[in-house]
């Protein structure tokens, strides 16, 4: 996959022709990986504030150098062909965009950290394993970058991820998604993040955790195994309830279960499940569902939602419209 480095470097800088922000904007449209690995790099632009030189380098031989001088994680375990897990180190990314000096990024990566991001497309899923051996599974459309930090062991999510992880008493590990961060002592749990989302949802399985707010680090509530905690992302607001781990986590086996949801949610959900575009007509109630998707196709769904609901639906590639009836 082709990067339009020159077009992503300009527009964080604010140099950005008109021609150059239209090329941009239709590569980020062309996939949600696109917008993921954009993204990231906007991500390390903020986190590192360095100057910008006039010359973009051979990223190719950069790249090359900086991983020999530097020690890179683990290759993921992938459990579907298409998943694409894109490795960088956080000094790599801005010398692809900025061009700074090979010395200065090898310093700066020895001292900081080195970083890789992961990406679970749509319809896919991704098992990662982590430098410190803790384990990530990585739900259809989420991000999880990966920090290495002397003292702590810190990523952040876009999605869904399950995490089984290794104790560590000297290296906390912290999960950050959103406004809150989630502190882990050696142990197993789910959190669901995506984006369109209006609440984050932290579900225990064993161990113990802690979620913060990022801006003040205040405790928001600790977590016992099988409780769930829902916190707001407009005021940080939160519930604990409790939860059967075993059932949040099906969809690490390849399992979609819905319990209870309006026609709305399942629609995102069966979005990311199979990775295509649905389109809702002549919506005039909510009507909810219960029901587990295993190995049913698209179009196998929609014939069993056919029986819950009467339904029609055309599906044409990755574009599917549903209208009730």
């Amino acid at each position: 996959m082709e990067i339009p480095y020159k077009q992503i470097a300009a527009f964080l800088k604010g140099e950005s022709s008109t021609s150059e922000k239209m090329k941009l904007e239709k590569w980020l449209e062309q996939s949600p990986r696109h917008r993921a690995i954009f993204y990231s790099l906007e991500k390390e632009w903020k986190f590192l504030k360095v100057s910008s030189t006039t010359k973009l380098p051979d990223k190719e031989r950069i790249w090359t150098k900086i991983r020999k001088k530097i020690d890179l994680p683990a290759t993921a375990a992938l459990y579907t062909k298409h998943t694409v897990v894109k490795f960088t180190g956080i000094a790599a990314s801005i010398a692809l965009l900025l061009g700074i000096s090979l010395s200065f990024l090898i310093n700066r990566a020895e001292h900081q950290s080195v970083q890789f991001t992961a990406y679970a497309p749509l319809g896919e899923k991704t098992l990662l394993t982590l430098p410190d051996s803790s384990r990530v599974w990585l739900n259809s459309g989420s991000t999880l970058t990966y920090y290495a930090h002397p003292h702590q062991r810190l990523v952040s999510l876009q999605g869904e991820a399950f995490f089984d992880v290794k104790k560590n008493p000297r290296k906390l590990f912290i999960v950050q998604s959103g406004e809150i961060s989630v502190q882990v002592h050696g142990t197993s749990f789910n959190v669901s993040a995506y984006e369109s989302d209006n609440v984050i949802s932290v579900s225990l399985e064993k161990g113990h955790v802690s979620l913060i707010n990022q801006e003040n680090g205040a405790v928001l509530t600790d977590l016992h195994p099988n409780q769930m905690a829902q916190v707001s992302k407009s005021d940080l607001k939160y519930r604990v309830v409790a939860d059967n781990v075993e059932t949040t986590k099906l969809w690490t086996k390849n399992i979609l279960k819905v319990y209870n949801n309006d026609i709305y949610e399942v629609v995102k959900k069966l979005e990311r499940w199979y990775g295509v575009n649905i389109t809702l007509e002549n919506v005039t109630s909510r009507p909810h569902y219960t029901f587990v998707v295993k190995t049913e196709s698209m179009k196998e769904f929609l014939d069993l939602m056919n029986r819950m609901t009467p339904i029609t639906y055309k599906i044409e590639g990755k574009e599917v419209i549903i209208r009730l009836k």
